[in-house]
C-alpha cells in the first residue's frame, strides 16, 4: 500500500541566514528530495532565536527569507509540492513584546516551539515551554513542540512531557531520531515518547543534504513496528488545527 501525501512542519529549507539551505540552489534540491520522498506539504522553518541567541531574527535574516521564500515556492509548486511559510521560535522569543501569530505554520493556528537540546544548556525547560506555550494560547494557537527527545531532561525522564500533551500541545519528534541519525539516546527517547502515547508528529527537522527533508524511512519503521493506522496520522498533518481548510491536502 502506498504511504500517505506527507506534510512536514519543520524543515530549514529556504534560506534565512540561519543554518539550513545556504542558495536558492540549495533549497531547490532539498525541496527535490522531499518530494522524491512523498512529502506533499512542506513548511520552512527558520530559526527565530532571542537576540542573544545564536540565531536572532534580525531584518536582514527575514528579508532574505521573504525574498527567497517565493522563488522557491513558486518553483517546486510545478512538481506537485505545497510550501508553506513558518518559523521554528526559541521560548524566549514570546517573552518579548510579540505577536505569536507573526511566528505561525502559515494556514494553521499552531506555532512550532523550540524544545532545548542538548547543545543548549537548559536543565529543566519545561517553565520556559509552559509560559511560551500560554503566550501562544492566549493568541489563540497551538504549540507544536520541535524534537523534545534531544532534550536530555526528557531522556533522562520521557514522564516529564505528559502534562505538555495532556494540554493538547503536539510533541513533534525528529523523524531521523527515529532511526538512530541523531545518536541512540535521542532514537531511544524518541521510541519510549511514541510508547507513551504522548507524541502526535513527526517531521524532518531538514537542515541540508546531511540531513535532508525525508519522512519515507521513519514512516515506514513506525508502521513496521505499530502499525499503519497508528503511522498515518503521525506524517500526513491531519493533527494540525488548520485554519484555511478542514485538513491537509494528502494522497492516501
Amino acid at each position: 500500500m502506498a504511504a500517505p501525501g506527507f506534510v512536514d512542519v519543520h524543515a530549514h529549507v529556504v534560506p534565512s541566514g540561519d543554518d539550513g539551505a545556504a542558495s536558492i540552489e540549495h533549497a531547490l534540491e532539498l525541496c527535490r528530495i522531499a518530494v522524491d520522498a512523498g512529502t506533499r506539504v512542506l513548511f520552512a522553518t527558520p530559526h527565530a532565536h532571542a537576540p542573544w541567541d545564536r540565531y536572532p531574527l534580525t531584518p536582514a535574516r527575514r528579508r532574505t527569507y521573504d525574498d527567497a521564500f517565493p522563488v522557491v515556492r513558486d518553483a517546486v509548486a510545478a512538481w506537485g509540492l505545497e510550501l508553506r511559510r513558518g518559523f521554528e521560535v526559541f521560548p524566549t522569543v514570546l517573552d518579548h513584546d510579540v505577536d505569536p501569530r507573526d511566528y505561525r505554520l502559515d494556514g494553521t493556528d499552531a506555532v512550532l516551539l523550540e524544545f532545548p537540546g542538548w547543545w543548549l544548556d537548559y536543565p529543566d525547560p519545561i517553565p520556559m515551554l509552559v509560559e511560551a506555550g500560554r503566550r501562544a494560547e492566549a493568541a489563540g494557537l497551538v504549540p507544536v513542540l520541535a524534537h523534545p527527545e534531544r532534550c536530555p531532561a526528557v531522556s533522562d525522564d520521557p514522564s516529564i512531557v505528559r502534562p505538555l500533551a495532556e494540554r493538547g500541545w503536539h510533541l513533534c519528534l525528529n523523524a531521523p531520531s527515529l532511526l538512530g541519525d541523531h545518536g541512540g539516546t535521542s532514537e531511544k527517547a524518541a521510541w519510549q515518547l511514541l510508547e507513551d502515547g504522548v507524541v502526535t508528529i513527526a517531521a524532518s527537522d531538514a537542515h541540508g543534504l546531511e540531513r535532508p527533508p525525508r519522512l519515507d524511512l521513519a514512516f515506514r519503521a513506525v508502521e513496521r513496528r505499530y502499525g499503519r493506522e497508528a503511522a498515518v496520522p503521525l506524517f500526513d498533518g491531519s493533527v494540525l488545527p488548520w485554519a484555511d481548510r478542514g485538513a491537509a491536502t494528502v494522497v492516501v
